[in-house]
């Protein structure tokens, strides 16, 4: 009877031990509001023997608000979204999400190449997801872009999240626009300032295809986000508050598809003609149900996920 009695306490006390630490989930939080957004990318020098960096470094500014979609004790969910235009004439895209789960183990790895996105299901040990948070960025209709382990650290006055080495696709900057690079490896670091907080990138450009594999460039990013009163936020405020059941409904639809059984994930772009693209329109003006949501979506995902 003592035996079992002192298992018990020894599992309670596994549990309590296994609690995202609260200065990890206000970190977190704290990286929603209204910003000012500066994105700057910069090739800093080459790998490859023939390849010559960018000449010219990439800017854009936003005005982006970051919302609070869910507040868990294992997991936050934090929606960008992006505010173009002027105070007259304005509009609302829905920009990415970052989806942070504590200990988590069930991982999507990116592993897919320009034109052929693709995933594969890891699951970390429960010893190397132990202290942790999983980091899943969506595209903007949330399939998952890229996800990776990491610790946050509070020292020194500084809290900072670090990833594990990461694969991704290409940028939505460069997609349309460079065909001699398949995939990046990128450390993440999100660090909290006194004016909102930074997400820099060190980045690989990997080409990877007809048997070979080598670095190209390295890429340094830097993206700031400045807390702002500009009032073109409240404009995506109003758009979340009207929009969010069924984009809330379409997010758990593909984390739930990325968490099935199996070692492969992917999914269609086209189906019968019609692009999954406006598919995403219909949902959103239609705005079904979480079941109209997987029946209109589950069709798409590949046969072999």
């Amino acid at each position: 009877m003592q035996r079992r009695i002192a298992a018990i306490l020894l599992a309670s006390a596994a549990v309590v031990l296994a609690a995202p630490p609260e200065q990890d989930r206000q970190a977190i939080l704290k990286m929603a509001g209204n910003f000012k957004v500066t994105f700057d990318f910069e090739e800093t020098y080459p790998i490859a023997p023939d390849y010559k960096p960018l000449s010219k470094p990439y800017h854009e500014e936003a005005v982006e608000v970051v919302t609070i979609a869910e507040d868990t004790p294992e997991r936050i969910t934090l929606q960008h979204l992006l505010v173009v235009g002027t105070a007259e004439k304005s509009h609302v895209i829905k920009h990415w999400a970052q989806i942070w789960t504590w200990e988590d183990l069930k991982v999507l790895d990116y592993a897919g190449s320009k034109g052929a996105d693709a995933w594969e299901r890891h699951t970390p040990s429960a010893e190397e997801a132990k202290g942790q948070w999983s980091q899943l960025v969506t595209s903007v209709d949330d399939s998952p872009r890229y996800e990776s382990l990491g610790k946050w650290t509070h020292e020194d006055g500084e809290s900072s999240w670090i990833s594990e080495p990461t694969r991704r696709p290409l940028p939505r900057r460069e997609y349309e626009a460079r065909d001699d690079y398949d995939y990046l490896v990128v450390l993440n670091r999100h660090t909290l300032t006194p004016t909102g907080w930074v997400h820099a990138q060190d980045n690989k450009k990997v080409v990877d295809r007809d048997g070979k594999k080598y670095v190209l460039s390295r890429e340094t990013g830097l993206n700031q986000y400045n807390h702002t009163d500009d009032p073109l936020a409240a404009k995506a405020t109003e758009w979340w508050a009207a929009n969010s059941g069924v984009w809330n409904s379409i997010r758990n639809f593909w984390l739930e598809a990325g968490e099935k059984p199996g070692g492969k994930f992917s999914y269609e772009t086209m189906l019968d003609g019609v692009g999954i693209s406006k598919k995403f329109k219909e949902l959103e003006k239609e705005k079904p149900d979480a079941e109209g949501v997987n029946k209109a979506l589950t069709p798409y995902l590949s046969t072999a996920s």
